[in-house]
């Protein structure tokens, strides 16, 4: 007999190999976004560090401020949370401590941010970047 066609054994080579490729295509995927919303939350951090420096320049008698307010003051233009794209986050900025203090100058301060989204609550003081822990209203 001279038939023409694939055998049963080439179908399932093929479905198998079709899977594994799916496999590597789907775990690709998740990694790169999970990279990329970790990537989108510390330059989040970022902005709200900048933004609450702005804030505080204008607003000489403050030395907190939340991330509504820098939102409605348009300090800040959004705090959409990077992993729940319907979510917002919450938080505040507050003056850590005095890095310089001239009598010429404006006084440069270190920021403590605390940002609560979707994956929990991360802080960290600025300019240097270091962890801190977050206070008891923004943890779960």
């Amino acid at each position: 007999m001279n038939r023409k066609g694939f055998t049963m054994i080439e179908l399932l080579a093929t479905i198998v190999i079709l899977g594994i490729l799916m496999s590597l295509g789907i775990m690709a995927y998740t990694y790169n976004r999970d990279r990329s919303a970790k990537k989108a939350y510390k330059l989040m951090h970022s902005n709200v560090s900048s933004a609450a420096e702005n804030y505080f320049m204008d607003n000489m008698a403050m030395d907190e401020v939340s991330l509504e307010t820098l939102v409605t003051d348009q300090y800040l233009e959004s705090a959409q949370d990077p992993w729940d794209k319907d979510g917002k986050c919450t938080g505040e900025v507050s003056i850590d401590s005095v890095i310089d203090e001239d009598e010429d100058a404006l006084p440069l301060y270190n920021y403590k941010v605390q940002l609560k989204c979707s994956k929990g609550c991360t802080c960290l003081i600025y300019p240097n970047k270091s962890n801190c822990t977050c206070d008891d209203k923004y943890n779960d």
